[in-house]
């Protein structure tokens, strides 16, 4: 499978591949950091018969380019960079969209601009939480110390996040990954227990673990000095939720159909890479959903997965 390219308007070519079954429903699959595109092998090969996959490496990923600023990695410009290639490959119609990570985040980045309904039929989000709502979430429970619980999450889920401050360190974090981090999060975070051909391997895999902190660097400081935005997402969304994430915690997401009337929650045992290490629950919950919103009767699972905006009222209440 070779790589075409795609050039951005702020000049970076982004490696692109496609596969698959060209007569089905187009599914594009963002990936997050440290992975490129390989990171979606085994969900591929579960769904390349039925759909056509396309999936490109991030800006600082794989084959693509590795723009030098820090400010050309914010979110708004990783959904740019979804924005066009979704223009070049499929101008006619919307398309199914995977996101993993930062991939995720950039998705709901994407998802809050109005032309999204259109170009997009479906959103599937792993490990990778609307950073405004997260931003919410943390910030009203470390506000109501007088609600124990609320507030006893809302930190629990910062701490869990306190390793970015670490990843937006320059200098002395670039080398510290370059030099053995990034394959020890490799060996010990990304599927542990699985035999090494399950994790990462590819050629770039150090490069873009490198590269990519530049997304914590443009991102996560700017996520708390801003005011947080309510940002309503009218596309269909199913929420894949890894109950054994070390980074993203479950309840993160309890509130999120306060912003999706269309929503499905699927909890899942499993830790932050999951296609990685449960591509079949990943593959068969994408093909579900898409079977359903194409017209087909929703699956037991899928059914049980759907998350009706009283249910989280009353959570909340």
């Amino acid at each position: 499978m070779g790589a075409r390219y795609i050039e951005t308007d702020d000049g970076t070519r982004l490696a692109v591949y496609e596969e698959g079954n060209a007569g089905g429903p187009t599914v594009i699959l963002v990936h997050g950091w440290p992975d490129s595109h390989v990171v979606w092998d085994g969900v591929v090969a579960l769904l390349a018969n039925d759909y056509r996959i396309i999936r490109y490496d991030n800006r600082g990923a794989g084959g693509s380019s590795v723009p030098e600023p820090v400010s050309a990695y914010a979110l708004a410009r990783l959904a740019e960079d979804f924005a066009t290639i979704a223009d070049e490959l499929c101008p006619d119609s919307p398309v199914h969209v995977v996101g993993h990570d930062w991939g995720a985040a950039t998705m709901w980045e994407y998802l809050s601009r109005p032309e999204a309904a259109d170009r997009v039929a479906s959103y599937t989000s792993i490990s990778g939480p609307d950073p405004q709502h997260l931003s919410r979430f943390v910030r009203d429970g470390l506000s109501r110390p007088y609600q124990p619980r609320r507030f006893a999450r809302a930190l629990s889920q910062a701490l869990h996040f306190s390793y970015m401050i670490g990843f937006s360190v320059p200098v002395l974090m670039p080398a510290a990954m370059r030099a053995f981090l990034a394959r020890a999060i490799n060996r010990w975070f990304i599927a542990p227990g699985l035999p090494p051909q399950h994790r990462q391997r590819a050629d770039t895999y150090v490069a873009d673990a490198t590269n990519g902190l530049k997304i914590y660097r443009a991102n996560f400081f700017g996520a708390l000095m801003h005011a947080v935005r309510d940002r309503f997402v009218s596309v269909p969304v199913q929420l894949i939720v890894n109950t054994e994430d070390i980074f993203v915690r479950p309840y993160v997401y309890d509130d999120t159909s306060r912003w999706v009337p269309r929503l499905w929650r699927r909890d899942i045992r499993a830790g932050h890479w999951s296609p990685v290490s449960h591509p079949q629950v990943v593959a068969t919950a994408v093909t579900e959903l898409i079977s359903h919103l194409n017209g087909s009767p929703a699956s037991p699972a899928l059914s049980g997965a759907h998350v009706a905006r009283s249910h989280v009222a009353r959570s909340l209440g």
